[in-house]
């Protein structure tokens, strides 16, 4: 979690990332890890929370709050989940205050307790002070959405032999949400469409995102490197 509290500017969104405490650890080894941890992610967003993840997971489904069902606290707009790292790109919602440490901790310390018991481990999987970046216009969050997607392309962890040719082969990102290819279920469906709507729709968005494919998304993102 931040070494001190940090909270949102209701009017911006923010890049959020964090990685492995050990940079070369993967901390997902399955597609069930993967699902985990996006599953856990929908929960935390969630305004109404009885209990932790891994105890609401038990509740008979009858007691359980739907997602849908349940104001959220902030808007997931983008999301890409690497083998060692993890990069969200969330809004607040102005009526719900959002606290970025608070979030952040509780989905890292949920995923951690879930890891370490499947993988029979002790202490700590996600570096301590993760990072975070207002994002202060609508083209830097253009901009910040393509990096967001094609990250699982230029990384060798994901991509060793450039097996991945489009970022819709990479199942963990929200990449099939942006571009058509799938229907809005993590990410805000409403900010989402407001935005692809500005480079042409969804098929304008694909361009938009492919047209750096083989190239460096970060040159035009000045707090970023490829991680």
């Amino acid at each position: 979690m931040a070494s001190e509290p940090r909270r949102f500017n209701p009017n911006r969104a923010y890049h959020v990332y964090n990685r492995a405490i050990v940079e070369k650890q993967r901390i997902f080894l399955s597609n069930r890890d993967y699902q985990r941890f996006l599953a856990t992610l929908e929960y935390y967003l969630l305004s109404e929370r009885p209990t932790r993840f891994s105890i609401f997971q038990d509740f008979p489904p009858q007691l359980q709050l739907h997602p849908k069902g349940v104001s959220r606290r902030a808007k997931l707009l983008a999301y890409a989940v690497m083998p060692n790292h993890f990069h969200l790109l969330i809004k607040p919602i102005p009526e719900s205050p959002f606290e970025l440490s608070r979030f952040v901790s509780d989905l890292t310390n949920s995923y951690t307790r879930y890891f370490n018991l499947k993988y029979g481990r002790n202490g700590i999987l996600f570096q301590g002070t993760f990072k975070s970046k207002e994002i202060a216009d609508e083209e830097s969050l253009l901009q910040v959405s393509r990096y967001i997607h094609l990250n699982p392309l230029l990384s060798s962890k994901t991509n060793p032999q450039n097996r991945l040719n489009k970022p819709q082969d990479y199942p963990y990102s929200s990449y099939l949400e942006w571009s058509g290819f799938k229907n809005p279920h993590l990410i805000d469906e409403k900010e989402v469409e407001r935005f692809v709507s500005l480079v042409g729709g969804s098929h304008g968005y694909r361009e938009f995102v492919e047209s750096k494919i083989g190239q460096n998304p970060t040159l035009e993102i000045g707090h970023l490197a490829i991680e």
